[in-house]
């Protein structure tokens, strides 16, 4: 496996393997909750992240998009999807493995679109894109909901762990 790969393995699987388990910690009651109508809720951020990473992953595998089946509708149980998204992190972390430099840069274009030109490399880079950045959105609602603490959040800002160190 090349650095390029273990790396993307490491941000793409990582990033899905903490999203499962703070999906997995958020209450029943919260899982379609949004906290304003225009915010998602955990069961959108699941969904959205398991649905492209089924897309991306057809789209790698078959050139012609006219030949994917089409992604299958997610399982409704807050387990169940869970446990689909957990199973889709495993299938690209075998994915992601088996890539080559050679395959990583062979041409693809999104939906067949023309001017939609991607390599594989820049499909499992929008994967891990979009996982980092539905991880981060799920976080949020993680810590609205007090699942990391009750207290206010307090962003740990450099210059005073550096004024730490220094004994200031």
């Amino acid at each position: 496996m090349s650095e390029e790969t273990k790396a993307y393995e490491y941000l793409l699987c990582g990033h899905l393997t903490g999203m499962v388990h703070r999906l997995r910690k958020i209450p029943a009651d919260k899982f379609d909750y949004a906290f304003a109508p225009p915010a998602p809720t955990p069961r959108i951020l699941a969904v959205h992240a398991w649905q492209w990473l089924v897309c991306d992953r057809y789209h790698i595998a078959e050139p012609d998009a006219a030949k994917h089946p089409r992604v299958p509708e997610p399982p409704h149980d807050q387990a169940e999807l869970c446990d689909a998204l957990a199973g889709e992190t495993e299938t690209w972390r075998a994915l992601i493995r088996s890539l080559s430099p050679e395959k990583l840069d062979e041409a693809r274009h999104q939906f067949n679109e023309p001017e939609a030109a991607m390599t594989v490399r820049e499909f499992v880079g929008h994967m891990v894109q979009n996982c980092i950045y539905k991880h981060g959105q799920l976080a949020t609602i993680y810590f609205a909901l007090g699942l990391d603490g009750t207290e206010p959040y307090t962003a740990p800002f450099p210059n005073p762990i550096y004024e730490e160190l220094l004994g200031r």
